[in-house]
């Protein structure tokens, strides 16, 4: 709301004296919120008036926070703020303005009069202003979990941002902005019911009311277009909240995206068969070490392109622009050629061609499983067998729809532990899963020494 609240009879344009108005940036504020006042005078005596003053006095529970002025100078006496017009011309405005901030319930009054040692008349008005609530504090804070694995050119990654409040109070009206690096486009927003508005590269989110020691997950899925630095950013605020913390309020942290380390070559091994342990239409490839020379490459993707819209790549773990791809998650030296399996759904057989395969050498990724704090991992395996394949067969206990991960690892301590991806949701009561060694595992199960598993349900 805009406008003074109450005007002294000598407010306003006087025949040899000033013209006077005060508008306030909002009648009704909170303690800890500032406001503004606007004010313009203008000189009606007929004469150059040399030394012109706006005094405004204000309550001892206002802060004084800046002032502009558009002729002159100003000087703060405590609650009490003078602007100093100087030489102030027969006709001349001035726009002056002056930001507090109250420290207490109320009402505070600022009285604003002015004066000049050559003028007998004088303008005065009173602005009041109510301070309507006690201080809310809450330590808000905002932070960026970047992707785990290697970002490549037109990857789609997914990065998270978390909001928090630890508090004391519950913190209304939390607006969170999420601010787009160039060089990406946006895919997507979860939870995908979470509205939003676009103000250049910035995502706005009003978040509503965090309380004290509650929070919000964001997920964003971006294309970067280019290899390089992308720098991701995000703030957090709340109007009328006093954050005792602010330096937590912004998050940003830098993604590198490269290129992919070289070409390899992928092909067929075998038709396509179905699983009828799992359902799904498998076939085996044959990935090798022969396009790059005599060069060992650390790890390696396989990226599938060309399946229709109602075929699914089952244990695809990632997608570059739009098409699914697996990993090999092992060193190959060069010459070197190792079989993955790739699992189809729904099952049954479908043209494909090896053109369809497209390999590359990538950076090792990292399936180090989460801290167990971060995770439940008292899941019981209730049955394990070896298959007449060499597989391994587990079954776990589950909750409909819920997500969960394996870990494998060579000893019984887990001190070399990786995660099996992807993870698996699970369509009942009951999940079975498979160990058939690359993509999902690093190696096919050994017959010894033994391999161990675990499973956590994942947040």
């Amino acid at each position: 709301m805009v406008g003074a609240l109450a005007v002294c009879p000598r407010a306003g344009a006087q025949g040899q004296g000033f013209g006077l108005s005060v508008s306030n940036s909002a009648s009704s504020i909170l303690v800890s919120n500032s406001v503004t006042y606007t004010i313009n005078v203008t000189n009606l005596t007929g004469l150059l008036l040399a030394d012109t003053r706006v005094t405004n006095s204000l309550p001892a529970s206002v802060q004084f926070v800046s002032a502009t002025a558009t002729l002159g100078s100003y000087t703060n006496f405590g609650s009490v703020v003078v602007f100093d017009l100087k030489s102030f011309f027969y006709g001349e405005p001035a726009l002056l303005t002056l930001t507090v901030q109250p420290t207490a319930i109320g009402f505070i009054t600022n009285t604003v009069t002015v004066t000049s040692i050559n003028a007998t008349n004088t303008a005065s008005t009173n602005v009041v202003i109510q301070v309507t609530n006690i201080v809310i504090q809450a330590d808000l804070g905002v932070a960026i979990a970047g992707p785990v694995q290697a970002v490549i050119t037109n990857d789609w990654m997914t990065y998270g941002v978390t909001a928090t409040n630890s508090g004391p109070d519950d913190a209304p009206n939390v607006v969170l902005t999420n601010t787009l690096p160039p060089g990406v486009v946006l895919l997507g927003v979860s939870p995908t019911n979470q509205s939003y508005t676009v103000a250049s590269s910035n995502l706005i989110f009003n978040l509503g009311t965090l309380t004290n020691g509650g929070y919000a997950n964001l997920q964003f899925t971006v294309q970067p277009t280019n290899a390089g630095v992308l720098t991701l950013f995000a703030s957090l605020g709340a109007a009328g909240v006093l954050d005792p913390n602010p330096t937590n309020n912004l998050a940003s942290t830098n993604i590198s995206v490269i290129s992919y380390l070289g070409l390899l070559m992928a092909v067929t091994n075998s038709t396509q068969t179905v699983n009828p342990q799992n359902g799904l239409e498998e076939q085996s490839i044959l990935l090798s070490n022969t396009n790059i020379g005599s060069i060992d490459v650390p790890a390696a993707r396989v990226v599938v392109t060309g399946l229709t819209t109602n075929r699914l790549l089952f244990n695809a773990v990632g997608t570059n622009n739009g098409a699914p791809f697996v990993y090999y998650s092992a060193g190959l030296a060069a010459g070197q050629s190792a079989t993955l399996l790739l699992q189809y759904a729904p099952r049954g057989s479908f043209p494909f061609t090896n053109a369809q395969l497209h390999a590359f050498a990538v950076p090792l990724p990292d399936w180090t499983p989460p801290v167990a704090a971060s995770v439940s991992t008292n899941l019981n395996i209730t049955f394990i067998v070896g298959l007449t394949n060499g597989n391994m067969l587990i079954e776990w206990p589950a909750i409909t729809n819920r997500t969960y991960t394996v870990v494998y690892s060579d000893n019984v301590l887990f001190s070399n532990a990786m995660m099996a991806p992807p993870s698996i949701v699970a369509p009942a009561n009951e999940v079975q899963w498979i160990d058939y060694g690359p993509p999902a595992t690093v190696s096919a199960p050994p017959n010894t020494p033994v391999r161990f598993y675990r499973v956590f349900l994942n947040p």
